[in-house]
């Protein structure tokens, strides 16, 4: 009788766990970028003295796998000519240079940039974005780059307005009115989308450092990019609301497996009078 209070228990558990992943995901229902998670549950059998049989009584549940969709989230558009949206695979790049003698790269779907006042192209939270330099002469198209990542820095001292393109070009523009082509966006990508883990601040890390090298917007399976837009949550409210039921009735089933374990008990102790 005490098992399926265990079991129980395990339910209460997982189910808990489960409601905070809608949680989080309901939390996150604006925020720019986000990849909704979701959690699978694995049953529990105890392995008896004499091996498994196959009659086995399952002893519960346990939370298994927490994975991402990595769904396209809807492109909007914005009022800020800085802000850049992935429209598929990859990720923006980006350094934390905190400290500067080991800067630490991050991965984003958040473009949300402007430039600082000392001319970098930063996220909302100050990581600084990276690219590439172009390398082609003015006037030149399409651009040719020097394929090493770098931080994008326009001197606002020579540029009196920036603009970019929809090949993610960010192209200068000085007193005289000539324009010229400075850097590209890089767009990176990993080797195994579920080594991507989450950070806080909209950012991903690579758990096992496997990324593909960066490239241009569009080149080699690569993502495009769209100006003066921001990629929304990719969260489902209504697919939240039906999880959040679910797992509601689940965790009350459970619950009721335990009082019920607990009355039959009763009912034993009190047999002998």
């Amino acid at each position: 009788m005490l098992s399926s209070m265990y079991s129980g228990i395990t339910g209460l558990n997982a189910n808990t766990q489960r409601m905070a992943v809608i949680g989080d995901n309901i939390a996150n229902v604006n925020t720019t970028g986000y990849k909704g998670s979701e959690i699978s549950f694995e049953d529990m059998v105890s392995q008896s003295i004499g091996g498994y049989t196959g009659q086995e009584i399952g002893g519960g549940v346990m939370p298994g796998k927490l994975s991402y969709d990595w769904n396209q989230g809807t492109i909007q558009k914005t009022s800020n000519p800085y802000d850049m949206a992935i429209t598929g695979t990859g990720f923006f790049q980006v350094n934390d240079v905190t400290d500067p003698i080991n800067p630490k790269t991050y991965y984003s779907r958040d473009g949300s940039f402007s430039f600082d006042a000392a001319g970098n192209l930063t996220t909302s939270s100050g990581l600084q974005v990276q690219g590439f330099k172009v390398t082609s002469a003015a006037g030149v198209t399409p651009v040719t780059i020097d394929t090493t990542t770098t931080n994008i820095n326009i001197d606002p001292t020579k540029y009196n307005t920036i603009t970019e393109d929809n090949n993610g070009v960010y192209y200068g523009v000085d007193a005289s009115g000539v324009k010229t082509a400075l850097y590209q966006i890089a767009v990176a990508s990993p080797k195994n989308q579920s080594d991507m883990a989450k950070m806080s601040g909209n950012l991903y890390t690579n758990t096992t450092g496997s990324m593909n090298t960066p490239g241009s917007p569009g080149s080699g399976g690569l993502g495009t990019v769209v100006t003066s837009s921001l990629e929304a949550s990719n969260v489902d409210i209504a697919t939240e609301f039906v999880n959040m039921i679910e797992a509601q009735r689940a965790f009350s089933a459970c619950s009721k497996v335990i009082t019920t374990s607990d009355e039959i008990l009763q009912e034993l102790v009190s047999m002998k009078r």
